[in-house]
């Protein structure tokens, strides 16, 4: 679940619990506990810890709570991302007086905000600046969304916060309507070929050999391969939408475990989201590293350090080909994997001799 998927009543029904308590500091036993609470079929590890700290940052953009300063001592850095030990409580929040939202001659862009029932005074001064945005033509010409959070909140991530509030939403404000590129990482990749189909490797290894593969072909399945970096693609992904060569498909390849399948079903995801091309699994690459595996002499593939519930794993298979299904889904079961980096060249040779030109 990322930022832009937060439910609003669950972030509400989190930030209910997190108040409940009376103190002036909430520490991690506490919010770990209303997390659980409150989104019971959240996905364990990375993504954990990322749908706790956006739900932190959206309950902070309500003025009700402080995270700790970002540079301090009071952040779990054990894993990636970081998140807070403990957050501070603010008891008393002043409300603009007479509920001036409602009389003040807003932009037509803004003009919903006189029907907000309530509106905490960090929201109100967020919406004045973009009032004076608009009228000022501030959102003329496209930005970076971090430099845009800095014109308007002063803090180059509180606007990706505040998207996620009800402030955001049909008929209200959104990203675009502020003119902001896509958050997005610059994406590795090279041509081998004229054409526009795309293949993603998880890792650099694959990815150098491959290009260098592809080069040598006179028939290739690929004409422009990437490297993802990991999790890193899921924010690299929107990249492609700026390149100067036309995308026409986009296959993924990463290791055959919990975590790879994840990163590629939320890549499917995202790449759907940003209209891009539907991202599929290069089955001809699965296949040869399950061959590969055997032919290195460890058929039931390698021990997984990492291990992801039923449900979740049942969600990173459904990106795999039904015809390798199965065999992905015993190895996975067996707390198994097969790294991407059994794919030599003449791993990706045998792959793509066989495939249709």
């Amino acid at each position: 679940m990322t930022a832009s998927e937060l439910d609003e009543r669950q972030v509400e029904q989190f930030e209910r619990r997190l108040l409940a308590g009376g103190a002036v500091r909430v520490g991690a036993q506490e919010f770990w506990r209303a997390l659980a609470n409150v989104f019971p079929h959240r996905t364990p590890g990375p993504a954990e810890r990322r749908l706790l700290l956006d739900a932190l940052r959206s309950i902070e953009t309500r003025g009700s709570i402080r995270l700790p300063p970002e540079h301090g001592k009071r952040w779990d850095r054990s894993m990636d991302p970081a998140v807070p030990t403990s957050v501070d409580i603010v008891r008393e929040r002043s409300m603009p007086s007479g509920f001036s939202w409602r009389t003040f001659p807003w932009h037509q862009n803004l003009h919903w905000v006189v029907q907000c029932r309530n509106l905490s005074t960090q929201q109100v001064e967020f919406l004045r600046r973009v009032h004076d945005g608009f009228v000022n033509g501030m959102f003329s010409e496209p930005a970076p969304l971090k430099y845009r959070s800095l014109q308007l909140t002063g803090d180059e991530k509180m606007l990706a916060s505040l998207a996620t509030t009800s402030l955001f939403g049909p008929s209200r404000l959104t990203l675009e309507l502020l003119a902001c590129l896509p958050d997005a990482l610059p994406l590795a990749w090279e041509a081998v070929g004229d054409g526009g189909r795309m293949l993603i490797f998880e890792n650099a290894g694959p990815f150098a050999v491959a290009r260098r593969v592809l080069a040598e072909l006179e028939a290739r399945p690929y004409d422009l391969v990437a490297y993802g970096g990991g999790r890193g693609l899921l924010a690299a992904l929107g990249h492609l939408k700026t390149i100067e060569r036309s995308v026409q498909s986009i296959h993924y390849v990463g290791d055959l475990d919990d975590a790879g399948l994840d990163i590629a079903f939320a890549a499917r995801k995202s790449a759907k989201e940003l209209g891009l091309p539907v991202l599929l699994a290069a089955d001809e690459l699965h296949r040869q590293m399950l061959l590969a595996a055997e032919a290195f002499g460890y058929s039931l593939g390698w021990p997984a350090q990492e291990r992801f519930s039923n449900s979740a794993r049942e969600r990173g298979l459904d990106i795999i080909s039904p015809s390798l299904r199965n065999q992905v889904h015993n190895l996975l079961r067996a707390g198994r994997r097969i790294p991407e980096e059994v794919l030599g060249p003449e791993e990706f040779r045998a792959a793509w001799s066989i495939l249709p030109r």
